[in-house]
This record gives C-alpha cells, structure tokens and sequence, in this order.
C-alpha cells in the first residue's frame, strides 16, 4: 500500500514540479490512506525508507485514517460527508463472523440495527442538505449509496425483500419533500433579489429589506 501512494505521490508530484536555478523540484502532496474495515495489524502511518546509491536516504510517511474509528459526529465535523453513508459497511466483519457460526438470531438482529443505522444517516444527510453543506445532487448521492449499501448487506446476508422496499421508501420519502421545499425556498429568495435591485435607486436599504425580506446585510451587498 506504501508503495502505491509513493506511486501516486509522485505522478502528482512530477505534474506540480517547478524548476529555479536549473534544480528541477517535486511537490508531493499531502497524503493520507483509508482503511474501512476494523484491523488490529494496521498501523497509524505507513513509512517507507528510501536509500539513494550514495546512502542518502529519505523516509516517507503516510498518515492512516482507520474509518471504524470515527463516528457520523465526526465526519460531520471533519466535512467527510461522502463517507457518511459507508458507515453501513462497517456491520459486513460482523455479519460475516455470524453467518460462518449459522448464527441466525443475531444476524436478524443485525438486520434491525442496518435499517435504523440507515435511517439515521439517511436524516444526517438530510440535515446537511437543509444547512446548505451539501447540494441537492450531493444528497441524492448520498442515499442511493445507503440503498445500494442495504441492497448489498441484503443480498449477501438477510435475504429480506421488506428491508430494500422499507428503506428506498423512507429515503424516498426524504428526497424528493426536501429537495422540492428547496427549490420553492430558492426561488422566492432569487425573486426577492430581483425587487431588491429594482428599487436599489428608489428606497433606502432598511426599507427594501423590510419589503422584501432580505437581511440589510443582503441588500447592501447587491447595492
């Protein structure tokens, strides 16, 4: 793995470089590998020594970033929110130690958990679109990979046709009322700009934001 991001380092490196005074220098950039599944053996960086033919040696370091380790809060904090929904991936380990056991209870169980980890993030989501931390686009991605995740979680361990059905309703349910709410939001927003400017040379700011509703912080900016 080391080697791949050296690879990848310096194909990146050698497209950034930059030559001053005939000395040709590469810019790595700054880089950091994901494990998803939970690994004891894994290591918090990755090095890798570099020995040049005349002794010179270089040590280069990866950070690792274990996923299991982090919570929805956090990648909510650390705006990683395409990782959100892989959260459903981190029940696969379990899933498959209680399927090599037979163990059918508690592979039911965990079908329960998945429907309301997925519920959960699906509604995570659904907050950022709402706060504008993501786009419209972004959190319809967002849900079709928590359906394709429960799909796969589904067809490989709970064979449970009400459990797909359940969930592409509910984040159904979700999209298209906030998307649309949106949408309406917008464009009242975009026509109460539209008056704003057109009265600009008319009334002063605090009453072209009364009237439109507009912040005085909002009509300032388009005077």
């Amino acid at each position: 793995m080391v080697i791949r991001m050296f690879e990848y380092g310096f194909k990146k490196g050698k497209e950034n470089s930059k030559t001053d005074d005939n000395i040709r220098t590469l810019y790595f950039p700054n880089q950091k590998v994901i494990f998803f599944e939970e690994n004891k053996n894994i290591d918090d960086v990755l090095n890798l020594k570099i020995v040049f033919p005349n002794d010179q040696n270089i040590l280069y370091s990866v950070e690792v970033l274990k996923y299991w380790e982090l919570t929805e809060e956090e990648l909510i904090r650390k705006k990683m929110y395409p990782l959100i929904p892989l959260k459903l991936f981190s029940l696969r380990k379990e899933l498959e130690s209680a399927q090599r056991k037979n163990d059918i209870l508690r592979i039911n169980q965990l079908s329960i958990v998945a429907k309301d980890l997925a519920t959960k993030l699906a509604n995570e989501s659904r907050n950022l679109f709402c706060d504008n931390e993501i786009l419209g686009e972004d959190f319809h991605k967002m849900l079709l990979a928590i359906q394709n995740l429960i799909e796969y979680l589904n067809r490989n361990y709970f064979n449970d046709d009400k459990l797909e059905e359940e969930v592409i309703t509910m984040t159904k349910s979700l999209y298209d009322p906030e998307v649309e709410k949106k949408g309406v939001e917008q464009g009242k927003k975009e026509k109460a700009i539209e008056i704003a400017k057109s009265l600009l040379d008319v009334l002063s700011v605090e009453v072209i934001a009364q009237k439109t509703g507009l912040t005085i912080e909002e009509v300032e900016k388009l005077k």
